[in-house]
């Protein structure tokens, strides 16, 4: 167990590193002479290259840490993975391409597409790079994945960073992230040579698409949420109002992060099934310890946003708190976490139907509550979308394993933590 904790707190430090990463671009961008318009195409590319990627590459890589090491070759899966997710990388490069005056028309509020040669060398590159720190979960590698994050963000901050503080336009920024996942998806091919995986199994790919296929499909109809939300904005509102947005839908600094990476880090124990109650034990305490430093940390932000946001970024960047205030109230359905146990065990099916409902239910709030209160309202409408899609996945392991709530929650104490922050969140936005 110590192991696999020690596993945890690595692929949690790696998700940190990143979010922090990109928090800190956020400050420095908006404390230099850029223009909101700059920042928002800044903005607008790295949230394009997400929507075209983030449901296959998260759908695969979750099916990948199940299966990865479950083969007698396993050092086949590494690389026949990479060929899945190149593949896929290739075919979003291509429909972005040839499709970029529909997305410009439809989906940009008849803004080009940023830099699109930099964004189709930044999607081709980026989604394989992420490989590497999967190879590092699976390999149990921990120490290395600490000092890959440390010196790959640092890289990324550097290239990103310097050309802007220099006074450069934003275009080189944008080439300095393009660099960063080049440095990365090289690493990547050194990582496989060095270690002589530079082998293709079939039957492992077949199996990596056939579990794999329904998390794509559940991620992209259940994980499009900031996407949907994003779309909504850009197609109703400026690039200024856009940039507006996405400095506060950021959700809680670590929450979502280390949330996401004790999930994965979870998923190739309850691959062995044998050891359900010692993981779910572990699944437990994992998430009791996560509510007592999360929960207090958001009560914290409620407080201090709407002061803090103007000091961190600037003034014109003063009504993103609200958003980021609503966002906050995701670390309710996020430590729960039924679907690690589905994922795990393999069984998809619910995962899907459950990213079915939340969709239908976030597109169609979102686009009522807009009409009342802007911006605020999409972020609300992702909140009881969210929540809405955990209790449906709670209740589907209750009703096939017959495993209670309680067995990886600690609900009593979850309980009151999620009202405190309820009623923090009403203070915060209409009394204080």
């Amino acid at each position: 167990m110590k192991k696999a904790l020690n596993t945890v707190s690595a692929f949690q430090f790696f998700q940190l590193a990143r979010y922090s990463t990109l928090i800190l671009i956020g400050i420095v961008f908006a404390k230099t002479a850029l223009t909101q318009s700059e920042i928002g195409e800044y903005e607008t590319f790295v949230f394009v290259a997400g929507a075209l990627s983030f449901f296959w590459l998260n759908g695969l890589l979750k099916a990948l840490l199940p299966i990865g090491n479950n083969s007698e070759r396993s050092k086949t899966n590494i690389f026949s993975a990479f060929l899945v997710i190149q593949a896929f990388s290739l075919l979003a490069a291509l429909l972005l391409y040839f499709l970029q005056p529909l997305f410009s028309q439809l989906l940009l509020n008849r803004h080009p597409v940023p830099e699109i040669n930099l964004l189709l060398a930044f999607i081709i590159l980026s989604a394989p790079a992420s490989l590497v720190e999967h190879y590092y979960l699976l390999r149990n590698k921990n120490k290395a994945m600490v000092i890959y994050a440390i010196i790959s963000f640092g890289l990324q901050l550097i290239l990103v960073l310097v050309p802007v503080v220099l006074g450069f336009p934003i275009k080189w920024a944008l080439i300095g992230l393009v660099l960063s996942a080049f440095f990365r998806y090289a690493w990547l091919w050194i990582l496989l040579i060095v270690n002589n995986e530079l082998f293709a199994s079939g039957a492992f790919i077949r199996e990596h698409l056939k579990l794999g296929s329904p998390l794509v499909i559940a991620t992209l109809l259940g994980g499009s949420a900031q996407f949907v939300d994003g779309f909504i904005v850009t197609s109703r509102f400026s690039e200024e109002a856009f940039a507006i947005f996405r400095y506060g839908a950021r959700e809680l600094p670590l929450a979502m992060l280390m949330a996401n990476a004790l999930s994965s880090a979870m998923l190739p124990a309850f691959a062995n099934d044998s050891n359900r109650h010692e993981n779910l034990q572990q699944l437990k305490a994992s998430v009791t310890r996560l509510m007592h430093f999360l929960f207090p940390l958001t009560a914290v932000l409620l407080l201090v946003s709407k002061p803090l946001f103007p000091l961190v970024f600037n003034p014109g960047f003063a009504e993103s708190a609200t958003v980021f205030n609503v966002y906050l109230l995701l670390i309710i359905s996020r430590l729960m976490m039924p679907q690690t146990i589905l994922n795990g065990l393999q069984i998809t099916k619910p995962i899907m139907l459950a990213s079915v409902m939340e969709l239908i239910l976030n597109v169609s709030l979102s686009l009522v509550f807009v009409q009342f209160w802007g911006l605020p309202g999409i972020a609300f409408a992702t909140f009881i979308a969210f929540l809405f899609e955990k209790i449906y996945l709670a209740y589907s392991v209750k009703k096939r394993f017959n495993i209670s709530i309680a067995a990886y929650l600690p609900v009593g104490i979850y309980t009151l933590y999620s009202l405190g922050i309820v009623v923090i969140f009403i203070f915060a936005e209409l009394i204080y």
